[in-house]
């Protein structure tokens, strides 16, 4: 059985294509709603997956012609990957790309249109924290992933707020943006 080739819809650019501050600015009226919508799940230490799903839940009322989903490994139908980073190489033969697995991404299924990309860390657990910085820095880049805006939240559960976040934009920390992020979502 042969399969249809995958399906790419690129038309133009989305008019409803949010600015960077408009995405932060969205992410964190969602995140605020999340934290005081869901105080038992931060109570009781569930895991960030957990964390993360019911996080999503609240974003995608946000970004309503746009898909919000967690986990997500795909662009179109090839599994979503970065060039190994040299520090998380076993050997010098360990070269292969890492398969990846966004947090959370607000993004249009089937297209190149990616508009935000969520990486979640519990604080006090800082295990991950590099590979997920490696994954903001790659998707935010140029190529073939391009999201605007990358986030990396730090959430205090036992305070139900955010400790800590940093915005990501063309492959790097961007100091305005984390600025403008943190008046939003710390404090």
């Amino acid at each position: 059985m042969t399969r249809e080739p995958e399906v790419w819809t690129d038309p133009e650019r989305p008019d409803d294509f949010p600015e960077p501050s408009e995405t932060i600015a969205r992410l964190a009226e969602a995140t605020r709603r999340f934290l005081v919508s869901e105080p038992d799940l931060l109570e009781i230490g569930v895991n960030e997956r957990t964390l993360t799903h019911r996080l999503a839940v609240y974003i995608e009322p946000y970004f309503d012609q746009w898909h919000t989903d967690c986990e997500y490994n795909r662009l179109g139908e090839k599994v979503k990957n970065l060039p190994r980073p040299e520090e998380f190489t076993t050997s010098p033969d360990d070269t292969s790309a890492i398969t990846i697995f966004p947090d959370i991404i607000v993004h249009r299924r089937r297209t190149h249109y990616n508009c935000a990309v969520v990486e979640v860390k519990k604080s006090g657990n800082s295990r991950g924290v590099d590979l997920d910085v490696a994954k903001l820095c790659g998707l935010t880049a140029g190529g073939d992933y391009e999201y605007t805006v990358g986030l990396h939240l730090i959430i205090d559960c036992k305070n139900a707020a955010v400790a800590e976040v940093v915005a990501y934009r063309g492959g790097e920390v961007d100091d305005d943006l984390s600025a403008f992020a943190k008046g939003l979502f710390v404090g």
